[in-house]
């Protein structure tokens, strides 16, 4: 699917630059080779309806959705995925399409080198840089990766810095798909069994911290790093990750921002 290539001016980045807010990871992506631009906004659709008396073409205009700009689900999982984004489109976001789409998969557009020096066991990076994670096997060759989010610079709810700690760690414990935040959002989850509704959903969550820094599934993934320290991935990859690859003997590495 080739969609209309937008022109992107450096005006349209100024505001971010200049107050310092977070810039989607699509809209630095799409200017690279292979990519294009491509702002959302409102189309007009047409459809037929139909009534006793006549049948005519009703005309409306319709913000543009993952589902309307991918109907393919396959495709759109892979340029979500690209964007490092799952949240809904909202009118004025930019994200990165790639120019050649059909037959792709997610491991034609990796981010990290395809193998690495074998270590005999398992690899887990997290790069805030690229917003994104990969999954090295014991002999160094890279078996999956995807995008992740992790803390952002300045949590205002609760007055400090939320980025996530770096190191080299190993897993301490993982749970299942219903596991919740103890702690978040603020005001909303006290931290009690009877608070847990409140508390925000935390599907598949791998600790590596005494703190409690760990990956979890999430559908609040904004193309930017936006949590309170945990690093935020879709939930098909938390689940593969939790099920298939991480264990007490994985490398946990968490690089710098």
């Amino acid at each position: 699917m080739r969609l209309h290539r937008l022109v992107i001016p450096a005006l349209l980045f100024f505001p971010a630059l200049l107050f310092g807010a977070e810039r989607p990871y699509g809209s630095k992506l799409c200017v690279e080779r292979g990519f294009h631009c491509y702002q959302i906004d409102k189309h007009e659709i047409s459809r037929e309806g139909q009534t006793k008396q006549d049948t005519k073409t009703v005309k409306r205009k319709q913000l543009d959705s993952w589902g309307s700009l991918f109907p393919d689900p396959t495709a759109r999982m892979l340029v979500m995925k690209l964007n490092r984004m799952n949240i809904e489109l909202e009118r004025g976001m930019v994200i990165a399409i790639p120019d050649i789409l059909a037959g792709k998969t997610l491991m034609d557009f990796s981010p990290f080198p395809l193998s690495r020096n074998g270590t005999g066991e398992k690899v887990l990076i997290w790069d805030p840089k690229l917003l994104a994670w990969a999954a090295y096997n014991e002999g160094g060759i890279l078996t999956r990766w995807g995008p992740g989010v992790g803390g952002k610079e300045w949590c205002p709810d609760i007055e400090r810095p939320c980025k996530t700690i770096n190191g080299t760690f190993r897993l301490m414990y993982k749970t299942g798909r219903y596991h919740r935040s103890d702690h978040y959002p603020v005001g909303e989850c006290l931290g009690s069994l009877l608070a847990r509704p409140g508390c925000a959903p935390m599907p598949w969550f791998m600790c590596f911290d005494d703190d409690g820094y760990g990956l979890h599934g999430s559908d609040e993934i904004p193309g930017y790093n936006a949590s309170h320290g945990c690093i935020r991935i879709f939930t098909d990859d938390a689940e593969w990750l939790n099920l298939n690859f991480v264990n007490e003997r994985t490398d946990i590495i968490i690089l710098p921002y």
